[in-house]
């Protein structure tokens, strides 16, 4: 098992861990490389098909953590940026964080390092493309750790504590295309007279994906790419054997007559398969890291794809899938005594794969329920990952290895709890963890020396996610989540939803069924059926959203309640929120003074469209601007073409939030000197942005840009 935990630290060390959060007032010199003592992200992974982002963090240390279970700790926080390659470079897509506390070595069996998962959804649905049925859209994910400081939004930061990785990820092949493309992609200048009324926005829909390729071409295709024949048909191959003590229930295969027909010795991939695997093969794929949700109760695994072929057939067919068994050493002394279960995603052969491979997340929630201990006696677990391809690993060895794949042990904590009965807790509320909302501000990390990504309220959708402890409890629960003005009397709570649609699987089944969980309660008490007792669970622990936009800004209550075993009501929380639906407005004129009606406004004195040169009377281009909201984040200018200013940039250049009650900009002047610039055409635009958290996504609302535009020239006419 890895052992990352780093001995021996010094005094020096520990005061700068200890002060770190001080480092505005010490000194600053000093921060400028990333330190993983304590912590380091280890793996990236992306699921496809759900639309999210996935990082295992490795936690060192037994103490630098602020406290113990009982205590608040700190943070672990990850922000996470996408290059769609689309020309537009990383895009900020927001952060996720954890709770991380000092948890001791004295207890038997290892305790570090700990191996915690945090996730965040993302939406690819704009950048899929349908390029070929052998290529994807890879982007680059990178994901940026940083100790109880949120990571800057700019993507080439560098953190402190922690550091930055980056992963190849493939997004989902997109289902339907437009004419436009079908055009653009066979080279069409003007479309046929037979065409002449299509639509060239019209969506066609790509066919379904088929079983298999036809066995002749798949095979000739992998010969060339010198794929094994074990590989090649070790669905077909595999599917048929058992020998008491492997069973192998594999993809959709080929026809065995039929392959025989082509000369394979099927007797000679049959002893590969049977072979003893004390090391199974992992030249195609290979498991990297496992780690815990702890908040959540979900495992999670990082497989990096390393090949472009054999994976059973490229994205116009149904691929292949990896598949990995969970186990749990609940004594932490290296015997796996339970099989928790098995997670899986689908894969395909992709020509285009960068040559470090692509990075995929398997996640799968546990029933940790009768494990659970109070904050005194932390609770360490080991858990094991198993890898294999194509075949279901084994349910009842957590040694057995198939023919491809590998094996990942960790060490893991398990969430606290505080007593053996029906107890709930709300973890997330708009995609930021519970606790990250001030009692006293009722504002996000509320801070009194604030960066943009501090003291922020919300807006648009908020979503609540949270987990009811059953504790033994099979019967019927229900819980509901109301909102009522802040200082309002009690008899005014409203639910915060009467309709929602639950992500569900059921172990049960075999394969695992997933479905949806339609309800529609008019008093808004939901039931939760999640019990992973009897094998259900809520896919994400989510329970209600809150639609915000027609209510009044300000602040607001929010009480969550549920039945415990008895049928009373209980009240596991309430906590209060700042709701914020004002968005920033741009002036739609050219104007030649700034409209005080708008947020956004970019003015040049005089009017723009005219021309600047670099004598000693024209140089100098003077105007103002506006940039204001009352949760203001940041406004940006952006001068184009880049290629062409040679280093010229408007003064001043940029604004971000940085003191309570910062505002913005009412009317602000700026100048640019256009001396150094070439003769050219430019404009120059403003963006700005809010620090609300709009529709449960922690990424600053774009609002749009207001541009002016002027020319350069070495002596403008009439100058």
């Amino acid at each position: 098992m890895e052992n990352l935990k780093i001995p021996g630290l010094s005094a020096e060390q520990l005061f700068t861990r200890q002060t770190f959060l001080l480092q505005s007032f010490i000194s600053k010199s000093a921060l400028t490389n990333s330190n993983t003592t304590w912590e380091e992200l280890s793996c990236v992974g992306y699921n496809p098909s759900k639309g999210k982002l996935n990082a295992i963090v490795s936690i060192k240390q037994a103490t630098g953590y602020s406290g113990g279970l009982c205590s608040n700790g700190s943070k672990e926080y990850v922000r996470f940026f996408v290059d769609f390659k689309d020309g537009s470079g990383f895009q900020d897509m927001g952060y996720t964080s954890f709770k991380v506390a000092d948890i001791s070595e004295v207890p038997a069996g290892p305790q570090h390092p700990l191996k915690y998962m945090t996730s965040l959804y993302i939406n690819d649905e704009k950048y899929r493309r349908f390029l070929s049925c052998n290529q994807a859209v890879i982007p680059t994910v990178r994901a940026v750790l940083s100790w109880n400081s949120i990571p800057a939004a700019d993507p080439t930061a560098t953190p402190y504590y922690g550091n930055v990785k980056d992963v190849n990820i493939q997004l989902p092949r997109k289902k339907f295309i437009i004419w436009k493309d079908i055009f653009t992609a066979l080279n069409v200048k003007e479309k046929p007279d037979f065409l002449a009324n299509i639509d060239l926005q019209a969506k066609v829909d790509l066919p379904p994906v088929g079983p298999v390729p036809p066995l002749e071409q798949l095979y000739a295709t992998y010969q060339r790419a010198a794929v094994p024949d074990h590989r090649t048909f070790y669905a077909t191959v595999a599917s048929k054997i058992s020998n008491g003590t492997k069973f192998y229930k594999a993809a959709a295969a080929y026809n065995l007559a039929d392959v025989s027909k082509l000369k394979v010795d099927i007797s000679a991939i049959s002893k590969l398969i049977l072979q003893p695997a004390g090391q199974a093969d992992v030249t195609f794929e290979e498991l990297t890291c496992v780690g815990l949700n702890t908040a959540q109760d979900t495992l999670g695994a990082v497989i990096r794809v390393k090949k472009n072929s054999g994976f059973s057939g490229d994205m116009c067919h149904a691929g292949s899938q990896e598949h990995v068994a969970f186990w749990a050493d609940w004594d932490n002394n290296g015997t796996f005594t339970e099989y928790l279960g098995t997670a899986s995603v689908t894969v395909h052969d992709i020509s285009n794969i960068p040559a470090e491979g692509i990075c995929y997340h398997v996640e799968l929630p546990v029933n940790l329920s009768k494990h659970i201990k109070s904050c005194i006696t932390p609770n360490i677990i080991r858990v094991r990952a198993v890898l294999s391809w194509s075949a279901l690993p084994s349910t009842t060895d957590p040694n057995a290895l198939n023919t491809w794949g590998n094996r990942v042990d960790a060490v893991v904590q398990i969430r606290t709890g505080q007593a053996a009965h029906v107890e709930g807790e709300i973890t997330l509320v708009g995609g930021v963890d519970r606790d990250t909302i001030d009692p006293v501000s009722f504002l996000v990390n509320a801070s009194s020396t604030p960066t943009k990504d501090n003291n922020r309220p919300y807006g648009g959708w908020v979503s609540f996610h949270g987990i009811i402890n059953r504790n033994g409890f099979n019967g019927e629960l229900k819980y509901r989540i109301e909102y009522k003005k802040y200082g309002a009397a009690d008899n005014t709570y409203a639910p915060v939803s009467t309709a929602e649609n639950f992500s569900m699987i059921d172990f049960n089944p075999d394969p695992n069924l997933e479905y949806v969980d339609s309800q529609s309660p008019a008093d808004g008490w939901f039931i939760y059926k999640a019990n992973p007792a009897l094998g259900i669970y809520n896919e994400n622990n989510y329970l209600a959203g809150w639609s915000t936009g027609g209510l009044a800004d300000g602040n607001y209550t929010i009480r969550f309640s549920h039945y415990d075993a008895t049928g009373t009501v209980v009240y596991p929380d309430t906590f209060s929120v700042v709701i914020c639906n004002e968005p920033m407005t741009i002036s739609p004129t050219a104007n030649t003074s700034l409209d005080l009606t708008k947020s956004i406004d970019l003015i040049i004195t005089g009017g723009d469209c005219h021309c600047y040169d670099k004598t000693n009377t024209n140089h100098l281009i003077n105007g103002e601007l506006r940039a204001t909201h009352p949760y203001f984040a940041a406004w940006d200018f952006d001068l184009q073409p880049a290629a062409h200013i040679n280093g010229a940039a408007p003064v001043p250049l940029h604004h971000h939030y940085n003191a309570i009650g910062d505002t913005g900009d009412v009317s602000l002047p700026w100048q640019l000197d256009v001396q150094q610039m070439d003769t050219c055409g430019y404009a120059l635009s403003i963006s700005a942005q809010t620090r609300v958290i709009l529709n449960s996504n922690t990424q600053f609302p774009w609002y749009g840009v207001k541009a002016v535009g002027f020319s350069v020239s070495n002596k403008c006419p009439n100058a």
